[in-house]
């Protein structure tokens, strides 16, 4: 049911109906789906308050962050000045306008080798934060943020852990709003709040906003019941594959020049109906027609 809410509301915002969105958002509180309408992860834990935003200073890990702030900064500045600097676009759909991108250092306790070798004094910093790293609960990231961009209305996953900013490069002009409060970065300081509320990033300024973004368990949280999560989240492989079922797909090859997808049988058929009714064999979604017929040729599978 959570989901099925979480979803209507989201496609609710994404087509302009901020009102309609909120109502559902309260109907599903009155239901007791969750305790909060700015409050809406898929996975919830209502023993657990709903509190937007939480002092910095009730974080072990917050005073040693901001005291090694210029180590990180320094390294970035010149891991910025190559060409290939390891940031890559963001892959979730939460982008409306502008560019947005990140360096992945671990994701749900996976360490991802090649960031931590691009940048191994920030990968030594964050190592100290078993919380954030190989216990962590999600993501440990240097998120990017070039002007003009804005990161539309989105709730996170879950209520179970908590969302660190390190402010690195803070121009004036990004600003972000999480629940009805709206926040303000700053160079060498962080910011900690619970990204399960609502929440939506505009970037004004003339130049990038760059932060060190973690995720850590919620303080208040069973540490019996972390580790029940920990458990079931299995490895990197196993949540990989789960992705691709949840999409329909059943192989994925690189084929240097492509990434090809194969469709499970249901996909499979709902395309090739629709593209038979299209008369069309190649449907491409940048273009602002849904479709475009493809000079005649012998056929294509999958």
């Amino acid at each position: 049911m959570r989901r099925r809410y979480a979803d209507l509301i989201d496609v609710l915002l994404a087509e302009g109906e901020p009102q309609a969105a909120a109502d559902c958002a309260r109907l599903a509180v009155e239901q007791g789906v969750w305790r909060d309408p700015l409050q809406r992860p898929v996975h919830y834990l209502p023993s657990l308050d709903p509190v937007p935003v939480h002092d910095p200073a009730d974080f072990w890990f917050v005073p040693y962050l901001e005291e090694n702030s210029r180590l990180i900064r320094a390294e970035l500045e010149r891991v910025l000045g190559a060409d290939d600097n390891g940031f890559l676009p963001v892959e979730e759909p939460l982008l409306g306008t502008g560019d947005w991108k990140q360096v992945t250092f671990y994701e749900g306790g996976q360490r991802f080798d090649d960031a931590c070798e691009r940048f191994p004094v920030t990968a030594g910093i964050i190592e100290a934060i078993p919380e954030a790293t190989l216990a962590g609960p999600g993501v440990v990231t240097l998120s990017r943020l070039q002007p003009g961009s804005h990161i539309v209305p989105h709730c996170g996953a879950s209520n179970a852990r908590l969302r660190v900013h390190l402010g690195l490069h803070v121009p004036q002009g990004p600003r972000m709003r999480v629940g009805e409060r709206t926040l303000h970065w700053r160079e060498g300081s962080c910011l900690v709040f619970d990204d399960s509320f609502e929440h939506e990033v505009w970037h004004t300024g003339d130049t990038p906003r760059v932060v060190l973004l973690m995720d850590v368990w919620h303080p208040r949280l069973d540490p019996a019941v972390q580790r029940l999560i920990t458990e079931d989240r299995g490895s990197l492989a196993t949540r990989v594959r789960d992705f691709m079922r949840a999409q329909g797909i059943t192989r994925v090859e690189d084929t240097g020049d492509a990434i090809l997808l194969h469709p499970d049988e249901r996909v499979e058929t709902l395309v090739r109906r629709h593209m038979r009714q299209a008369d069309t064999r190649v449907i491409d979604l940048h273009d602002e027609q849904t479709a475009r017929q493809e000079p005649d040729g012998p056929d294509h599978d999958g």
